[in-house]
């Protein structure tokens, strides 16, 4: 791959939580709670999994229990929106949207798993690297949608 598309990855892996730090100012601001939560908890994760990265690369030589646990990591974000979805503390539209978002994530963390310890196929690298910061990124703009909701709504009663 190229440098600059590995370096610009780089930087976006790292700063994932930066790019919610507005969503999160803008929604209190407007006092949108449940799309507040949705962001809060998103960047949370984000934190969380931004923390744990580099510990979790040192003490994890075999390649194993990283993928294990950033699985988990998804999952458990994907089991708190859902919750919070059916109690009315998210938009339950937003938790499905982000849900079919995230799902390919640990499916995609767990062949990464498979294929280093069985299979070692080649383009399995490539398609981790690539695949991965779309889901992020897909992930961030989740988060964005009731913002954009607001736009078109706005939008909409202008036209009228």
């Amino acid at each position: 791959m190229p440098t600059w598309f590995n370096s610009s990855m780089q930087i976006l892996e790292n700063s994932w939580v930066l790019f919610l730090f507005p969503a999160i100012f803008v929604f209190y601001l407007r006092k949108d709670w449940l799309a507040l939560r949705f962001v809060f908890i998103t960047a949370v994760f984000f934190l969380y999994g931004a923390v744990i990265y580099s510990s979790l690369r040192e003490l994890d030589d075999p390649y194993i229990w990283r993928y294990v646990v950033w699985a988990f990591n998804d999952i458990a974000w994907m089991a708190l929106i859902a919750y919070w979805a059916i109690k009315d503390k998210v938009y339950l539209w937003q938790s499905v949207i982000g849900q079919l978002v995230v799902i390919s994530a640990p499916i995609l963390q767990l062949f990464r798993l498979v294929d280093r310890h069985l299979w070692d196929l080649s383009y399995s690298t490539m398609l981790y690297k690539t695949l991965l910061p779309l889901i992020n990124i897909g992930t961030v703009v989740v988060c964005y949608l009731p913002l954009l909701y607001l736009f078109m709504r706005k939008n909409r009663s202008l036209k009228s």
